[in-house]
This record gives structure tokens, C-alpha cells and sequence, in this order.
């Protein structure tokens, strides 16, 4: 017997079975984890599409929680994307796990907000080189 990830006794099964035995335990959390952990590697759903070979709507539908029971096989290909083990996915705690999306998007936001700067004074620039340029041709 083993003990189960939230914390009661499972048995042996063949194979991955537990794994989606504790998946229909919890199955909107594993979106939010995926989300999480995607976020705080700064990649996009395009990204994981690329990598795990499935498409962005899909996985954007496991981590909104329109999926809920992603199949094995599914969970197994975003994990290897994620570079961690499909019971990594397991892990969490629902309060840590909120606090922890709620920081990712805020960071994400100031990556926006910085990059959006960034942009603006690229672009003044270049209008300071052209208006300097027409001042030395008079």
C-alpha cells in the first residue's frame, strides 16, 4: 500500500492507474497546475503546442477546466513540455496553488507593461534619429 497524494492509502495498480485514480479526485486543479507551471517557465500555450505536440485550444481547454479528465496520455506529453514528471502534476496545495497563479499573472502583466515601455521609447527614438536627420540635410 501506498500512501496517495492527498493523503490516503491507495493500492498497487499496474502501470499509471493511480495516476488517473487521483485525477477525477481533483480534476479542475490539474488545469490551474499545468497553468502554473507554464507560466512560471515564461512559456505560451503555442510553446507547449510545439513541444507536446498538442493543440493550443486543447490545452487551453485542460487549464480553463472545460477538460477536466485529460487522458494519461495527454497529461504525459504537457509534463515531458514542462520538463517534470507527470506526478509532479500532482502536486498541490488549492490555497498555494491560487497565491502562486495570481503572482505568475501579475508578473506576466509587468513583462506586458515593461515591454510596452520598452516599445514606446524604441519608437520615439527612431522619430528623434528621423527628426535629426532632416535638421543636418538643411
Amino acid at each position: 500500500m501506498k500512501k496517495s497524494l492527498y493523503g490516503g492509502v491507495r493500492s498497487e495498480k499496474r502501470g499509471n492507474a493511480w495516476i488517473e485514480e487521483e485525477l477525477m479526485k481533483k480534476p479542475a486543479l490539474i488545469g490551474k497546475r499545468i497553468r502554473l507551471l507554464r507560466m512560471e517557465r515564461g512559456l505560451s500555450q503555442v510553446d507547449i503546442e510545439k513541444t507536446a505536440g498538442i493543440s493550443r485550444s486543447h490545452l487551453s481547454n485542460i487549464e480553463s477546466g472545460k477538460i477536466e479528465n485529460p487522458g494519461l496520455h495527454t497529461l504525459e506529453k504537457i509534463a515531458a513540455a514542462l520538463k517534470v514528471s507527470i506526478s509532479y502534476l500532482f502536486h498541490f496545495d488549492e490555497r498555494s496553488l491560487k497565491r502562486r497563479v495570481l503572482a505568475a499573472e501579475k508578473r506576466k502583466k509587468e513583462q506586458r507593461r515593461k515591454k510596452q515601455v520598452l516599445e514606446q521609447r524604441e519608437k520615439e527614438i527612431r522619430r528623434l534619429k528621423k527628426e535629426l536627420r532632416k535638421l543636418k540635410n538643411k
